[in-house]
């Protein structure tokens, strides 16, 4: 999507404000969050400020997926993608702010889900969208859309961060706005005027980095060393998209080996066996995540691997559905249905960590919206609940 569109949609502040810092969960929250039986998860919602306050604290019933928030962090800019280290004692949030972007670290209370700032650090880049752990706990990446280039930071002793160990940008000729197998009657372009970077994560076995160009229709590949926190192309650097298309995000098989890839413009998932030695990727399907015969604007959003390996998940905007596919035995995907997500704009979702529930952050529609999960089928039934929460974009569970 265009910067304009960008801005006006995402309601940032150009100059967002700094970090004021997390606040503490009341008492009254604490004592709430105790009374709380085994089956209930803590979760975090991030959301763009304003109408979001924050970072939002729920309680999630295993059971029935119902959600009941404990506390809002609030002074917290735009934080728009969270993400945990591997041992879930520290949080990770972009703050997707222009001129000048950061990340901000908080660590974790297991017991109450409070959240206390470490520190907050530069992205070095404008409205960082993206960002993950590296497994081994050393590195947060970051991916920059505003000026198209990615950060490594090293993670220090206290779990803040310290300054980039690196920042790689791509360059390559401008693609057309719109992909020439777009969906008929789609006015939605995504952002074509240079790299806009909207994702970047490891794969599973943590030896390549990998990140989602969606300016430059490219997939990027690196490896990272340990040492130095410096990238390193790979031995096939890059791979292309359709001119137009917009690799947005991506999602590995539990196994490794399969590399799914959504593209925002034209709704086509790309499906790769993926090398876990070279980084090397080998394309061997596409297929649309939108129901045969659709028309009209749309703009797909977030991919996801169900726990178990068996489907895989893609929210598509504009029509504000999710659709779900079937994952066959070379990793092939086959269309199965979709569902509406009752809201408007699903930016993303999450899924529970046992693979019962999908949860929906509706950006436009203010809400999260929760559905099960049929284990034969993969299908997704709405639960009925309405999470009312200020432009919610992402969601992540804590251990």
């Amino acid at each position: 999507m265009t910067d304009v569109i960008s801005i006006t949609r995402r309601g940032l502040m150009i100059g967002g404000s700094a970090v004021a810092g997390a606040v503490a969960a009341t008492s009254s929250a604490k004592r709430a969050l105790a009374q709380g039986g085994a089956t209930e998860r803590l979760a975090y919602v991030g959301c763009y400020t304003p109408p979001g306050e924050g970072i939002v604290l729920y309680r999630v019933n295993a059971d029935t997926g119902a959600m009941t928030q404990v506390t809002v962090f609030s002074g917290i800019s735009n934080p728009s993608w969270i993400a945990l280290d591997p041992l879930h004692r520290v949080l990770y949030a972009v703050n997707e702010d222009a001129p000048s972007g950061g990340v901000s670290a908080f660590t974790v209370d297991h017991a109450s889900g409070d959240l206390k700032l470490i520190n907050k650090v530069e992205s070095h880049g404008k409205w960082p969208c993206h960002l993950s752990v590296h497994p081994s706990g050393k590195f947060v990446l970051v991916a920059n859309y505003g000026t198209g280039n990615v950060s490594v930071f090293p993670i220090l002793a206290n779990g803040g961060l310290g300054d980039p160990t690196d920042t790689e940008s791509d360059t390559g000729a401008l693609n057309p706005a719109k992909a020439a197998d777009n969906p008929p009657g789609n006015f939605a372009p995504s952002d074509h005027t240079g790299p806009k970077m909207h994702m970047i994560q490891t794969d599973p076995s943590g030896q390549f980095v990998i990140a989602n160009d969606a300016g430059l229709d490219k997939t990027l590949i690196w490896t990272l060393d340990l040492q130095t926190g410096k990238l390193t192309p790979a031995a096939t650097p890059s791979v292309p998209s359709t001119p137009g298309s917009a690799p947005r995000h991506f999602a590995f098989l539990p196994n490794g080996r399969i590399f799914y890839n959504l593209h925002e413009q034209d709704g086509i998932v790309t499906v790769a066996d993926f090398d876990p030695k070279t980084g090397a990727m080998k394309e061997k399907q596409s297929i649309s995540v939108l129901p045969e015969g659709f028309g009209g604007s749309n703009l797909c959003s977030e991919l996801a691997v169900s726990p178990d390996g068996r489907f895989v998940y893609a929210a598509a905007r504009g029509h504000d559905a999710i659709a779900w596919l079937a994952v066959g035995a070379g990793g092939e995907l086959t269309w199965a249905s979709e569902a509406w997500s009752h809201a408007d704009y699903p930016r993303s979702f999450a899924i529970d960590p046992a693979g019962r529930f999908l949860f929906a952050c509706n950006q436009k529609g203010d809400a999260v919206t929760s559905f099960q999960i049929d284990p034969h089928s993969g299908g997704l039934t709405f639960t009925g609940q309405f999470v009312p929460v200020g432009a919610p974009v992402t969601m992540t569970f804590l251990n």
